[in-house]
């Protein structure tokens, strides 16, 4: 009886209950008009990710930071105009739990979205306030808060304190030169 439960409660799990509902997060940048970006970089690049936030400053502005160990921050202007037919508009808000998602293509299950806050402080200590931050291993982050390491190609606690997996949101990418969409 045991075993015909667990797999009837496996049978009805799929990708949609991985999607984090925890926080809204909505994300949408066409890179048509911005070729070369580090947000297609870490797309095309297994192994390799992204820190995204966004800014208006008059205009919009994604800053996007490579996991490449250079720590260089591109700033892609975002203008409200539709160029040559191609949609050049921002369309995010909210981003996550507090402006942040780090996107990417890891080695075994394609892309990948996660939150840049780390679940389990938000969930210990209330707030938003605990980024993630590059710890030197490219496939990693960690919290500078609760010491935890976390996998970015699985989302995985890999050292510290057991706990929740970093928030996971869904995104959509067809390659090189098509929008990327990232939400829940």
């Amino acid at each position: 009886m045991a075993l015909l439960f667990c797999l009837t409660v496996l049978a009805g799990c799929d990708a949609e209950d991985l999607i984090s509902t925890r926080f809204p997060c909505s994300f949408y940048f066409n890179p048509t008009l911005h070729q070369g970006s580090s947000i297609e970089t870490a797309l095309l690049n297994p192994g390799c990710y992204t820190f995204i936030s966004v800014k208006n400053l008059g205009v919009w502005h994604i800053y996007s930071t490579l996991n490449d160990g250079r720590n260089i921050t591109e700033d892609i202007k975002i203008t409200t105009d539709r160029t040559e037919g191609w949609d050049n508009r921002i369309k995010t808000h909210p981003l996550g739990a507090n402006n942040g998602i780090i996107i990417g293509c890891s080695n075994f299950q394609g892309h990948v979205a996660w939150d840049r806050q780390c679940p389990n402080c938000i969930t210990q200590y209330g707030g938003t306030n605990y980024p993630l931050e590059l710890n030197g291993i490219r496939q990693s982050v960690m919290c500078k808060k609760c010491k935890r390491t976390y996998s970015l190609e699985t989302g995985a606690i890999t050292e510290g304190a057991k706990g929740e997996a970093l928030m996971r949101y869904g995104i959509d990418y067809k390659g090189l030169g098509t929008p990327v969409s990232v939400g829940n």
